[in-house]
């Protein structure tokens, strides 16, 4: 009698292939996630910029009678610029500020520190012009940031990318 002689068991070859299909797909889950990382932190830096926008419209709603100056006389116009390198006199945090323009000064000051400290070379502007319809005045506040970190490639070459948020809102 014959007996026949049955495999078990996988080959050499059968594994190694399935080791490359298996690595193969590994690579892909990895690439995906590094691409959400990116998106993820992209838009995080998007709120910030967001959230620096609104908190300057508040606080020029805040501070109306400054903010709703002409444009020659605004204290709060000013071009997409860094913080001076020490606060306003006087700061508004320790004493009072005792007229809305010293406020105004004090606010701009405080917002562009805070975007020079939270985003990426974080600049913001700010533009008032009279809204010829009603008496009120339109304001359009502007933040840029450089998104390179965010959107960070194994290329190292790869261009800055600098991105802007505005918001045009009525006082």
């Amino acid at each position: 009698m014959t007996v026949k002689k049955t495999g078990r068991g996988f080959t050499l070859i059968e594994v190694l292939i399935a080791m490359l299909v298996m690595s193969l797909g590994l690579l892909g889950v990895a690439a995906t996630l590094i691409t959400a990382m990116h998106s993820s932190n992209s838009n995080y830096l998007k709120q910030l910029a967001v959230q620096s926008t609104y908190d300057m419209a508040d606080r020029m709603r805040s501070n109306l009678l400054a903010a709703s100056m002409p444009n020659s006389g605004n204290p709060y116009i000013t071009a997409l610029s860094p913080p001076g390198a020490t606060a306003p006199s006087p700061d508004c945090t320790s004493s009072a500020c005792t007229t809305p323009a010293q406020m105004a000064a004090y606010d701009v000051w405080q917002w562009k520190t805070d975007l020079r400290n939270n985003l990426p070379e974080g600049l913001g502007s700010i533009a008032v012009v009279a809204d010829p319809t009603d008496n009120k005045a339109l304001v359009t506040i502007t933040v840029q940031w450089s998104d390179q970190p965010a959107r960070a490639t194994f290329n190292a070459a790869s261009p800055v990318t600098t991105s802007t948020f505005s918001v045009v809102t009525q006082l």
